[in-house]
């Protein structure tokens, strides 16, 4: 899935465009690697094998890069959320729901998530976080409409209930700190979960 560039973002060759990409994906690694509060201009000029400078000329300030930074991040994990709903032709809800679960291990997801966190304590982090969770939440929902072919506003209403109820159970599994029998619990808590939801959903 292609980077997505800042809003009105543009570059006169071909190669200024491949080497704003690079640092973005330094960036993301940064952000996945090291974490929000370890990562800074030098070690993702460090990453992308450039000089600070260098990362200063494509981002004019810290929050322009954390916010094409966490588009990008956002994209992956997006993408692996699209892959796993839409993935194998003919696959029942159990397995979708299966394959949307199997993202609490995801190095990416795992990494929203710590921004999340570290958002809660960061006025500018929480804003560009809250953008990127609204542009997430809008494509979530459009392709689900599609997928069971909403019609009508109570199922639009269900939807969204649902939606958010599995989106919350994925995140409480990715921040887990269950150690002991930790998967068998998780399945556990997850064959409940189908269940619950096959009854709201009916």
């Amino acid at each position: 899935m292609k980077l997505s560039t800042s809003p009105g973002q543009r570059f006169s060759t071909p190669k200024s465009q491949q080497t704003y990409e690079h640092v973005l994906e330094a960036a993301v690694d940064c952000l996945r690697e090291l974490g929000y509060h370890r990562t800074n201009m030098s070690n993702i000029a460090d990453r992308a094998g450039v000089t600070r400078s260098r990362v200063q000329y494509y981002f004019d300030s810290t929050e322009h890069l954390l916010s094409d930074a966490t588009n990008a991040l956002l994209t992956r994990v997006w993408g692996r959320y699209l892959e796993n709903l839409y993935s194998g032709s003919g696959q029942s809800n159990d397995e979708a729901f299966d394959r949307l679960m199997d993202l609490r291990n995801d190095p990416d997801q795992i990494a929203w998530l710590s921004l999340v966190a570290a958002s809660r304590g960061e006025p500018m982090l929480r804003r560009i976080v809250e953008r990127a969770q609204k542009a997430l939440d809008e494509h979530a929902m459009n392709a689900q409409r599609k997928l069971l072919d909403i019609t009508t506003p109570e199922a639009e209403a269900k939807l969204q209930v649902a939606s958010d109820l599995i989106r919350l159970m994925l995140d409480a599994l990715t921040l887990s700190a269950i150690t002991v029998n930790r998967e068998a619990r998780f399945e556990a808590a997850l064959r409940a979960f189908k269940a619950m939801l096959a009854n709201y959903w009916a």
